[in-house]
């Protein structure tokens, strides 16, 4: 029975982990090239879930068109974001640009109820793999389009980042942002396609986790609240340690929420953030500036 209940949170766990890791990719992407917390990427994922839910209706979207689709409109919606944020407040206090992304957080929230209002919305699955079965793991349809839609992202972005002449732009300026432009690079520009990767990559995990939670006026803050969790215990640097992050905190989402209840796994999944806050090491980059 325990290895039953067990398989059962690994499965859901795994594929809520694989929509935090994608997440916490895009606050990764933001933190690393601006040193701020973007707490509008959980609208991100809202926005770009709608979007495509009403394209899906208008249109016949096949798994090719839907994925370019989501990708196009997540990385503009990224970019739109920026250009309303940070960057028309650039030499803004760290406090003052964070809180922008706070009340952009909620206006876009109020937008997508104006259009879509606030029943829930089922967004159909455009990209289906079958369940996956090995001894007592079983994973289902939906965690396996998950996982498979998640690694491919981590996979296509690594590549970008270190095969790439903008990535290895973006590279430098997460580790030094004045020695990247002594070297010609703009790190204005690199901060903008970082926030239109994080769209990108919000927009991915909308598709994700759309046929599984339907879409929601409000679940962009919960979702970008537990990317910002996978994220810090990822500790920001690495993409696949960033990415585990996502995947361990849904697995232990699932087991809280069989062993307790789903409001007991809200309360307790803050309070690993909150003891991160408390306990985990500063960046080095962020020691410097305090």
């Amino acid at each position: 029975m325990f290895a039953l209940y067990l398989a059962q949170a690994v499965n859901s766990g795994l594929a809520l982990g694989a929509v935090y890791g994608l997440m916490a990719l895009g606050f990764s992407l933001v933190y690393n090239s601006s040193r701020l917390i973007n707490f509008a990427q959980g609208e991100l994922l809202l926005l770009g879930g709608l979007v495509l839910y009403s394209l899906s209706q208008a249109l016949e979207l096949g798994p090719v068109t839907a994925l370019l689709a989501t990708g196009v409109f997540g990385f503009v919606l990224g970019h739109a974001l920026y250009a309303s944020t940070l960057g028309v407040m650039l030499g803004a206090q760290p406090l003052r640009q964070l809180m922008l992304t706070v009340a952009a957080s909620l206006v876009w929230q109020g937008a997508a109820i104006l259009v879509w209002g606030k029943n829930p919305l089922k967004l159909e699955q455009f990209v289906v793999f079958p369940p996956f079965r090995a001894g007592p793991l079983f994973l289902g349809g939906n965690t396996v389009t998950a996982l498979v839609l998640s690694v491919a992202s981590v996979a296509v972005l690594s590549a970008f980042l270190t095969l790439t002449r903008t990535g290895r732009a973006i590279r430098a300026v997460s580790m030094n942002a004045l020695a990247a432009r002594l070297q010609g690079v703009n790190p204005v520009r690199v901060q903008a396609l970082s926030f239109a990767l994080s769209g990108m990559l919000a927009a991915l995990a909308a598709m994700a986790i759309g046929p599984q939670t339907m879409l929601r006026y409000d679940m962009g803050f919960g979702l970008g609240l537990k990317g910002f969790v996978a994220a810090t215990l990822g500790g920001y640097s690495s993409l696949s340690r960033v990415f585990a992050g996502g995947l361990f905190l849904g697995v232990v989402e699932a087991c809280l929420t069989l062993a307790f209840s789903a409001d007991l796994k809200e309360t307790l999944t803050y309070t690993i953030l909150v003891a991160l806050m408390m306990l985990a090491p500063l960046p080095q980059n962020l020691k410097q500036k305090v």
